[in-house]
């Protein structure tokens, strides 16, 4: 993996308290990421393997059994559906390889012959005693299942739904045999031993009549002092006087030297604090501290805080103190002075707002640690020091130990970013320039080891630059707006947006805008311009190629709502340095031949064979374009069509419409024109890879491809690149997808099932300072580097 690592949502930290450097956390474009070295180093589990949930929400930790080798997980969605199913898997070798398990009741398969479950796993609470193959897992709305073999079996722990649900907390006392169980739930807490649930009873109670709840659940016991400690966070909202309006409450603490076997009988009584959380979480065998959190909803940033509880034998109670908080809202949102910095924390902004998952070692309580939207932090001495796992500094220009603004980073391998395009400068091939949602662009200086965060000097409401072009070894044009993640959902549509371009004469470590805001030529038929405001320039744009002999130096930019626009004469202000002339130029719309200008999305501008040519994509959310989508041409004066006649595929229903939203096309170099589509608009299993052998006239498809990206062509090779990879032999389910390519003009296609990420494909480009090996883009996976298929 390759990027600056971190910079999207995780979720589902989990630490083994077995061997404390394995670590696992995922992301909500399905990655799960495994660490063998204590975050040093993180590598994605196949996606044949496991998959993790988009809803972070509902997304757990993986949960470790009494064998150090076995380990459960399950991916599931928000609620269940017929369409929306919910697995478990079980793996022997410590997360490499995962098969499914069955474990709530039913007997549902899903389309590839996985067991479903019922209900949704929430919390694995295996045992603590080794080879013991004892555990236990809460779930949404089933109650709590047993497993006697280390999780290849389950069944249901016979228990009143009442002591199990809504579940907020498990605590399994191992210190006697049978274990004790301490159920938390949302209206009380409840006890009972292994083995005799029907003497089960309840020993907190929530009263029914009020709104008041348990929001959070946590127990231990040490065994030196045999201190059982039950701390549990209410749902009174007047516990965070004004900073919070929900997910808030007193952290209320049970505390005791006692015996397992007086705890069975004993009255307990729990004592409010004055401190305020939404979760609490300690080691099962620390009974003298816990962690407690602030929660995702709480304003500016308040819920990053994390607070450590250590019991003082002196005042006989626990003393609480901040141990962690992002960055102060009440302080200048100064960021904390005990961690690590990240690439995406300096230089675009510490977001985060709290935590989906929060994780204490089991057995070593000392190390813990949580993740958000945007970074993953984690301690290895109860807070003294926060690292940043997912990112390595390598700036060598840096002694101090300081981490600062544009400064260059490494990878862990902890990647989940969006990337568009990565675009190598092919004057000075060590320059590479990154398109990334949210985070503007990465660019790098060393052919792609490492990669700085750029874009600081564009305006703020710029969140992508969507693609590169180069006029010199240090000269690049780029193109962006305030709209990411094209083309998926709603953001194929048509979108004015705010953006532009830009340039750079400083290999990308500055830039400005180009060229002047008004058109010499605007239109008062574009999508939500009004041209007497001088404007019409600044909006959503996605591609870009630049001519440097024509018209002395033509810059060509393709929108996302307003077709294709030129500056010409830009390359005599570039070599004479006379930058200021820059601002003075204007723009024209050259979009003769396109059709109606209120709705002309342009993703991919390409000058091949000396020509220059553009791809239309339809009108989303209308789709009323069907006739015009495809490849022009520039004649000089006007674009002239070059997709005439559609081949409607024999195993395509003939109520599905043709080219529905094409995102890439290409023409390689025997001159044959290529394009792929993704589905959408209804068209189902219509969209795919096309080929036309005749300049455009007649188009086939080669293949079916329901997410396909980007179409470009390496040589004598053609690759593919997309989503929706579901099969581990390449064939097609609902759609297939993923990284293909083909060396025999498309009669044959191979798909790249040696690398991890196997959906999610958005480009590919080859290593410019080696051609046996490629760099993968992925939405919501980053960069990835390897040897070509």
């Amino acid at each position: 993996m390759r990027g600056i690592g971190g910079g999207g949502a995780m979720s589902g930290l989990s630490i083994s308290h077995w061997d404390d450097n394995v670590w696992f956390v995922g992301t909500d474009m399905g990655t799960l990421f495994r660490s063998q070295d204590g975050g040093q180093v993180w590598y994605p589990v196949s996606h044949y393997e496991a998959r993790f949930t988009s809803r972070l929400n509902v997304a757990g930790p993986v949960g470790f059994t009494s064998n150090p080798d076995i380990i459960l997980f399950s991916s599931c969605p928000e609620t269940l559906s017929t369409y929306s199913s919910c697995v478990a898997l079980r793996s022997e070798d410590s997360g490499l390889t995962w098969s499914a398990v069955r474990i709530t009741d039913g007997e549902g398969l899903t389309s590839d012959g996985k067991p479903k479950l019922d209900y949704i796993p929430k919390q694995w609470v295996g045992s603590m005693i080794l080879n013991s193959r004892y555990m236990l897992v809460t779930t949404i709305g089933g109650g709590i299942y047993r497993s006697t073999d280390d999780g290849e079996t389950w069944s249901k722990v016979p228990i009143p739904d009442s002591h199990a649900e809504p579940s907020v907390g498990l605590y399994l006392d191992e210190s006697i045999s049978p274990a004790i169980i301490y159920s938390g739930t949302e209206h009380g807490i409840y006890l009972w031993q292994d083995g005799a649930e029907e003497s089960a009873r309840q020993i907190l109670s929530v009263d029914a009549s009020t709104s008041a709840k348990l929001m959070s659940f946590t127990g231990s016991r040490s065994a030196l002092s045999g201190r059982l400690t039950l701390t549990y966070v209410d749902s009174d909202e007047a516990a965070c006087s004004g900073n919070s309006d929900k997910d808030c409450g007193y952290v209320t603490v049970y505390s005791k030297i006692i015996t397992p076997e007086d705890a069975l009988l004993t009255e307990y009584v729990f004592i409010t604090s004055l401190h305020h959380a939404y979760r609490v979480v300690s080691s099962p065998e620390d009974a003298e501290s816990f962690y407690a959190t602030g929660a995702r909803s709480w304003p500016s940033a308040r819920g990053t805080a994390v607070w450590l509880s250590n019991w003082n034998e002196a005042e006989l109670g626990f003393e609480r103190n901040l141990v962690f908080l992002q960055s102060d809202v009440d302080n200048s949102y100064a960021k904390w002075e005990k961690m690590d910095y990240s690439g995406v924390g300096v230089d675009v902004g510490y977001w985060d707002s709290g935590y989906y998952t929060f994780a204490v070692n089991a057995k070593n309580s000392a190390q813990a640690g949580g993740s958000g939207n945007f970074f993953l932090h984690v301690t290895r001495n109860k807070g003294e020091w926060w690292e940043s796992p997912f990112t390595e500094h390598a700036d060598s220009c840096n002694t101090d130990g300081g981490r600062s603004k544009g400064e260059r980073w490494r990878s862990t391998g902890l990647e989940m970013t969006s990337v568009r395009w990565l675009r190598f400068n092919p004057y000075n091939t060590d320059m590479g320039y990154a398109s990334v949602a949210d985070i503007r662009l990465l660019r790098t200086l060393d052919g792609g080891e490492t990669f700085l965060v750029g874009g600081n000097e564009l305006p703020s409401n710029i969140n992508t630059l969507y693609d590169f072009a180069f006029a010199g070894p240090h000269t690049v044009f780029a193109v962006g707006g305030n709209f990411h993640d094209w083309p998926h959902e709603w953001y194929k549509n048509v979108i004015r947006g705010a953006g532009g371009v830009f340039v750079s004469f400083d290999s990308g470590e500055t830039w400005r805008r180009l060229g002047k805001e008004a058109s010499r030529n605007c239109n008062i038929l574009f999508v939500d311009t009004d041209c007497n405001l001088g404007d019409d320039m600044v909006r959503q744009t996605l591609s870009i190629t630049y001519d440097n002999i024509l018209d002395n130096g033509t810059l060509y930019i393709g929108t996302q709502s307003s077709g294709v626009a030129r500056l010409k004469g830009l390359e005599s202000i570039i070599h004479d340095g006379s930058y200021e002339e820059l601002d003075s130029l204007e723009w024209e719309w050259i979009n003769e031949g396109l059709g109606n200008p209120s709705a002309l999305i342009i993703p991919e501008l390409k000058i091949r064979g000396g020509n220059l040519y553009c791809l239309l994509t339809n009108n989303a959310p209308d789709f009323t374009a069907y006739d015009r989508v495809g490849i022009y041409k520039w004649d000089g004066n006007k674009w002239v069509h070059h997709t005439i006649n559609v081949t409607h595929p024999p195993d395509v229903g003939d109520q599905s419409k043709l080219l529905a939203y094409p995102t890439s096309f290409e023409i390689d170099n025997n001159d044959n024109m290529w394009l792929v589509d993704i589905e959408t608009d209804g068209n189902y299993l219509a969209s795919g890879v096309w080929k036309s052998i005749d300049s455009g006239s007649n188009w086939v498809r080669l293949k079916q491809f329901t997410f396909a990206y980007q179409v470009t062509s390496i040589g004598d090779r053609i690759y593919v690149s997309g989503g929706r990879s579901i099969s581990r032999w390449g064939h097609a389910g609902w759609g297939d997808g993923g990284m293909f390519h083909s060396s025999d003009g498309g009669d044959t296609w191979i798909k790249n099932e040696n690398i991890p990420l196997l959906g999610n494909g958005n480009s590919v480009v080859q290593d410019p300072k080696d051609e046996n090996f490629v760099f993968y883009t992925f939405f919501g996976g980053g960069l990835l580097h390897g040897p070509r298929p």
